[in-house]
């Protein structure tokens, strides 16, 4: 089984650039763990109150790493072309189109247990908007 620490809320920054390159947004994967990393009542823990945890059965996290993926895209830096982050995450999940039986258990809880297949059809590429989440 494999762990999805997801952003709950929309994080922001005055500067656009720096907005859509460095804040996770709600739904944004910030990541993928073992199984076993869960360490807690994340209730009780207020340090992860921007956060939820998704438990994924029937899959790995080397399995569903490739979530962890950011935008990345050729830009002239200091006279050089070098690669750089355009999007923190390449896959969010598609919060508002969750079943509400999931959102509930996810407010009450802040975790949730899903199967794969419950689970692929929201996460979506940022980019494209398609829900083309890596099949493990």
């Amino acid at each position: 089984m494999a762990l999805l620490l997801v952003m709950a809320v929309t994080r922001t920054n005055p500067d656009p650039v720096k907005d859509v390159r460095g804040c996770y947004k709600r739904g944004d994967i910030v990541e993928v763990l073992d199984d076993a990393a869960h360490d807690g009542d994340l209730v009780a823990n207020p340090i992860a109150a921007p956060f939820v945890l998704v438990r994924i059965t029937g899959v790995t996290k080397a399995q569903i790493e490739r979530l962890m993926q950011s935008h990345t895209a050729l830009e002239l830096v200091s006279g050089e072309m070098r690669q750089v982050v355009t999007r923190r995450r390449r896959y969010r999940v598609d919060v508002d189109d969750v079943p509400a039986g999931i959102l509930d258990q996810l407010r009450d809880n802040r975790y949730v247990s899903v199967t794969w297949a419950q689970v692929r059809n929201y996460l979506r590429n940022k980019e494209t908007n398609t829900t083309e989440g890596p099949t493990p």
